[in-house]
């Protein structure tokens, strides 16, 4: 993560390939993807600070309209991040981003592949930038896919893989309506099956500690019923024990809504389900001793009561309206 250890230098090509050398020596088996930025050159990482800083290079960047480079700066544990954007309309910013910047990590053999921030172009996320032309911005996009493409291309030759990192289901909240929630379930399972992705339940989840997330649990909840083969799970600032460290085994079926806005998923050692319409969820454990076929049924007998309990409780709210 480019985000570690502010307070060394640069060199973060290196300290990635370190890290994944690590990880490797624990288990030559685990996979080790590291990250890449595709819209910004940082100049945490030695191969973007040496063209960053020369001045025959400006054109490589995104520019001001008085010909000064955009830099999207900003200061953290005070280190100074410039932030530039890469041009790639330019030829030789597409060369050196593939064969330069991106190989840096394709070439070290603990690495496995790359992961990609922002490659879904550079104007979402930049505060600042002047009014460019959609013709202007739609080209730069344009450019940038044509370099994403040759990356990959590349990777192929070293047998290793490019991501995109951040497809970001929204994850449910309390605040969010029946409709809401259906529309963030349906949507991230969606999600599934979408090729060469790594989705993050992030947006909209838990970032303090465990003890302050009030959703905490139906997120779970819901990462559990959505998630595909290799999702990331974005949690709470503190180790959340009851959450993480459940053996819920692996899916044995995709998710489905036995009734309107309540969703379902078998797993190996439990079953999991959200009710969109009181934002209720849980994750039912099975019992050991009960032979498959029970197990099974009582599953669904759970969840049926817990279904039929919410109906239960709505019908007597509704008796009360006309109690006299």
């Amino acid at each position: 993560d480019w985000a570690n250890h502010y307070s060394l230098p640069m060199h973060r090509e290196d300290t990635l390939a370190q890290q994944a050398a690590i990880i490797k020596a624990v288990n030559p088996k685990t996979r080790v993807f590291v990250y890449r930025q595709a819209e910004l050159a940082l100049n945490i990482f030695d191969t973007n600070a040496i063209v960053m800083y020369n001045s025959s290079k400006t054109n490589w960047f995104v520019l001001f309209p008085n010909g000064t480079i955009y830099n999207d700066s900003t200061t953290v544990f005070h280190y100074r991040m410039d932030q530039f954007c890469w041009d790639h309309r330019n030829p030789d910013v597409q060369d050196y981003f593939v064969n330069s910047y991106i190989a840096s990590a394709f070439n070290q053999s603990a690495v496995d592949g790359i992961f990609y921030d922002d490659d879904t172009g550079i104007w979402a996320e930049r505060s600042n930038y002047p009014n460019y032309t959609e013709e202007y911005r739609l080209a730069v996009d344009a450019a940038t896919q044509v370099s994403l493409n040759r990356a990959w291309e590349l990777g192929l030759r070293y047998n290793k893989h490019a991501w995109q990192a951040w497809l970001s289901p929204n994850v449910p909240t309390s605040e969010d309506t029946t409709a809401v929630c259906v529309e963030k379930m349906k949507t991230a399972i969606s999600m599934k099956d979408v090729p060469v992705t790594f989705p993050a339940m992030y947006n909209g989840a838990c970032s303090t500690p465990w003890e302050q997330c009030k959703d905490l649990k139906q997120q779970l909840a819901a990462f559990l019923i959505a998630r595909g083969d290799y999702w990331l799970f974005f949690t709470p600032s503190t180790w959340w024990k009851e959450g993480f460290e459940a053996n819920y085994g692996i899916p044995l079926e995709d998710a489905y809504e036995p009734f309107p806005n309540f969703f379902v998923r078998e797993w190996s050692n439990c079953t999991v389900y959200l009710d969109c319409n009181n934002f209720n969820s849980d994750i039912i454990f099975h019992s050991r001793d009960m032979s498959a076929h029970r197990k099974k049924l009582s599953h669904h007998n759970s969840i049926l009561m817990k279904y039929f309990v919410h109906f239960y409780h709505l019908l007597c709210r509704f008796c009360r309206m006309f109690y006299f």
